[in-house]
């Protein structure tokens, strides 16, 4: 579904992404995981559009994205949960909710899809009036979900949906996300927890210093060596 070849980019005279090539295959989790700084946030701003590659190519299904506007990359389905949840602090759960919708075509269905998620996010539901800058951490981070899927993508990118969570409240997350996978969406992860990441995805990269240093299946990845040593605390 995806395909990035030999993607660099840059900020400034920083070199943050070093030749990054990886695939997504349509129906699968695919995570990248690595350090602080690895460049695995840049590499989902550069899928997305919103960040400019200095050199190489990335394609959704065939087409050629990167020289279009980030509206235009919505519109084909791919949808994006930033770091940091991001959320419209001063518009209620559900009006962020229908923000995520607001490219739709199909507006009569968009009721249909609010309850639909609803049913999957509770809570949500339970705090529809409330501002979503009221929301507590873990309800915020799934607000967040929420209103990327009430966007309709066939590509969810997900970065660090666990930072700042407690364990509880990740777990909680992880089991939401394994649900949205099991629906048939695409999903690109960005994590720094590792062991969660590997345990939900299909495929996974190891990226440091901007360039990918490992890849293989997920359940491969939680038995190498190097990634115990270097991502999982184990010697």
């Amino acid at each position: 579904m995806l395909t990035l070849e030999t993607v660099h980019s840059h900020y400034g005279q920083i070199h943050a992404l070093k030749g990054i090539s990886l695939s997504v295959q349509a129906g699968n989790i695919c995570c990248l995981i690595g350090a602080n700084g690895a460049g695995k946030s840049t590499t989902l701003m550069c899928i997305s559009g919103i960040k400019d590659i200095s050199s190489g190519n990335i394609e959704f299904e065939g087409r050629t994205i990167h020289t279009l506007s980030p509206e235009k990359i919505v519109g084909l389905g791919i949808v994006q949960v930033p770091e940091g949840r991001r959320i419209f602090p001063y518009l209620t759960v559900q009006e962020n909710l229908m923000m995520g919708a607001y490219r739709r075509a199909d507006k009569a269905k968009v009721y249909e899809t609010l309850e639909k998620y609803f049913e999957i996010f509770p809570i949500l539901k339970e705090r529809n009036k409330q501002m979503g800058g009221t929301l507590s951490g873990g309800e915020q981070q799934m607000l967040a979900i929420a209103r990327a899927l009430m966007g309709g993508p066939r590509l969810l990118l997900l970065d660090e949906p666990s930072l700042g969570l407690a364990p509880l409240v990740v777990e909680n997350i992880m089991n939401i996300i394994r649900q949205i996978k099991s629906e048939g969406l695409t999903i690109l992860l960005v994590e720094q927890n590792a062991q969660a990441a590997l345990e939900l995805a299909d495929y996974g990269y190891v990226i440091e210093t901007g360039e990918v240093v490992l890849e293989d299946a997920a359940a491969d990845l939680l038995q190498n060596a190097r990634v115990k040593e270097a991502y999982l605390g184990e010697g």
